[in-house]
């Protein structure tokens, strides 16, 4: 992940140029011309709750909390009063924010903004599409968003943020995937280049079924093109043949989370496999071994 840099500019680092301020904050006052940087104590700033972007990697926060100890917070958070008196929300920079509280930082430099609902939303997604590290779900959610609630064409949408249209097409076509193959894409088991190919399988069983074995085969993404390939090629008595077998091992996988209260998968073929059971904590291992110990 890269850290952020003394000498790069505000809100053009990545070579975005001012395409999306053009577009979004030259309305309404908002430009940064008129903008002044505030510090503001750290406790009272808070996240927006119904901002895009919902995971954040762990080990990426870590380096970039390392690199603000060393360097402080170069590019200002941008903020709007909270419903609370004296407290502020978080339009854009929560990542920042994040990252320097691991760091132990008291007070952040902000630029305060009076934002109405819908501005807040778009001052959001544009910051977290700007500087791309949305995982290609919550790029895609974005995309689509910023598409049907502000009115952009794909043509639009590419011009202000320097991609061509066909990536933007591409990147918009993952929200076609079952949930299920969403889902893995979304925790990063999945690329989106694995997640494009399976695309051209037609059922959400189908594409269900090419999600797990490239998973378990840990398929190269020119792989999982030819095995895509190869399913097209099956005769359609074997497509419903596996697509029953897939259902019956997706109801299996159900009745096993809800009594252990964890994601679990199972992974084999024909008659040899294993169960896969994930925890995210010390604590739930523990739990874990608990309940199959006794």
């Amino acid at each position: 992940m890269t850290a952020e840099r003394r000498d790069m500019p505000v809100k053009t680092k990545r070579g975005l140029g001012r395409g999306l301020e053009a577009l979004f904050e030259s309305e309404e006052g908002l430009g940064r011309d008129a903008a002044q940087v505030s510090e503001i104590e750290i406790n009272l700033l808070e996240p927006n709750r119904d901002q895009p972007r919902q995971d954040f990697d762990q080990e990426a926060l870590s380096e970039l909390a390392e690199s603000i100890r060393n360097e402080g917070i170069v590019t200002p958070l941008i903020v709007t009063p909270a419903a609370k008196a004296g407290r502020y929300m978080i339009v854009a920079g929560e990542r920042r924010w994040r990252a320097a509280r691991m760091a132990g930082l008291s007070d952040l430099p902000v630029i305060i903004r009076d934002l109405t609902k819908d501005e807040i939303q778009r001052q959001a997604l544009i910051d977290n599409v700007v500087r791309q590290d949305l995982n290609a779900m919550e790029e895609a959610e974005a995309y689509s968003r910023l598409i049907k609630e502000y009115g952009l064409t794909q043509d639009g949408l590419a011009a202000v943020l320097g991609k061509s249209r066909p990536a933007i097409a591409n990147t918009l076509r993952l929200l076609n995937l079952p949930q299920e193959a969403r889902t893995l894409v979304r925790e990063g088991s999945l690329s989106a280049g694995h997640a494009r190919a399976i695309l051209a399988l037609s059922g959400a069983a189908m594409q269900n079924r090419a999600a797990k074995e490239i998973l378990v085969k840990k398929l190269s993404v020119r792989e999982a093109e030819k095995l895509v390939r190869r399913m097209n090629e099956e005769p359609t008595g074997k497509k419903q043949v596996d697509e029953q077998l897939l259902l019956h091992v997706r109801e299996t996988e159900d009745r096993l989370r809800r009594s252990l209260g964890a994601q679990v998968t199972l992974e084999g073929q024909g008659d040899k496999g294993k169960i896969v059971i994930r925890y995210h904590s010390a604590d739930e291992l523990e739990r874990l071994i608990e309940l199959l110990s006794s």
